[in-house]
C-alpha cells in the first residue's frame, strides 16, 4: 500500500499545480498527461485481477461453451 499511498500524494501535488496554473492563465496540458497517467496506474491497483486481460476472459468465455 506504500505505492498506493504514493500516487496520491502525487496526484495530490500535480493537482495543486495544475490549480495553479489555471490561476494564472498557463497551459497545463503537461501536467493534465500526468494527471491522467496517475489515475490510470491507481485504478489499476484496484482493478480485480480476472478482468486483466482480454484473451483469458475471451478463453474462460469459450471454455464454457466447449464443456
Amino acid at each position: 500500500m506504500i505505492l498506493e499511498k504514493t500516487i496520491r500524494e502525487e496526484l495530490r501535488k500535480v493537482n495543486d499545480i495544475i490549480d495553479l496554473k489555471i490561476l494564472r492563465g498557463i497551459s497545463y496540458r503537461r501536467d493534465a498527461i500526468r494527471h491522467r497517467f496517475l489515475l490510470s496506474r491507481l485504478s489499476d491497483m484496484h482493478r480485480p485481477k480476472w478482468t486483466s486481460s482480454w484473451l483469458k476472459r475471451s478463453m474462460n468465455v469459450l471454455a464454457t461453451f466447449v464443456l
